[in-house]
């Protein structure tokens, strides 16, 4: 009897850990995507048209990061009229950009936001420098909604509390290494004339009507 007892408490055990063990779907994905080599199998990239400089590149199917190596959000309104957003990185996030920044200088990185209405591309940029602070900058593109979601999903810079602690935010913005706090990108016009012609990979001065990985 003890025996039978015990199996079935082990049986429900196991049976409850799946729906236990699943953490929560994420309302909101942010993917980075670094240009790849268009010589590149269909099963390693992708054709796509960017949105800023009008041509097409081809993409890693796999994002360099995501959500997964954000740790906190500064957003802010662009001047027409979208949102912005500077991201910072977890250590492994930034181990990460600072190795691909380094290694395709002149070559762009795309940001893809994912909702429940999709996913869509709001924005391309120049990889114009090795970028070892972990932070990266969307200049605008990103709709309320999106910045609602973000907001939701991941602390804002110079929140320090955690939940539940009772501790109030902090108005401060967070410092970044160094003592620097988070720069807020320039806003290039929408209606600035962007290039048709493929930047070189290995170009140390891209275009300077571009966004760029960190302004």
């Amino acid at each position: 009897m003890l025996f039978r007892l015990l199996f079935f408490a082990i049986l429900s055990l196991t049976v409850s850990l799946p729906a236990s063990a699943m953490s929560k779907k994420s309302d909101i994905t942010v993917r980075f995507h670094s240009e790849a080599d268009r010589n590149d199998s269909a099963a390693f990239a992708i054709p796509v048209n960017l949105i800023y400089q009008q041509r097409q590149v081809y993409l890693s199917r796999v994002p360099d990061f995501s959500e997964k190596q954000i740790e906190s959000i500064l957003p802010f309104p662009a001047k027409d009229g979208s949102w912005g957003c500077v991201f910072k990185l977890t250590p492994q996030g930034r181990i990460r950009l600072e190795t691909m920044s380094g290694e395709i200088r002149g070559s762009v990185l795309v940001v893809f936001i994912g909702t429940k209405a999709g996913q869509r591309q709001v924005a391309d940029m120049i990889i114009d420098r090795p970028v070892s602070d972990g932070i990266i900058s969307i200049p605008r593109g990103l709709n309320p909604l999106e910045i609602l979601l973000l907001k939701k999903e991941f602390k804002t810079m110079g929140e320090k509390a955690k939940r539940g602690s009772g501790e109030k935010p902090r108005d401060s913005v967070e410092k970044l290494p160094g003592g620097q706090a988070p720069p807020l990108p320039s806003q290039p016009s929408a209606l600035d004339p962007l290039p048709t012609s493929r930047p070189s990979r290995r170009s140390a001065n891209p275009e300077p009507d571009l966004p760029r990985l960190q302004d």
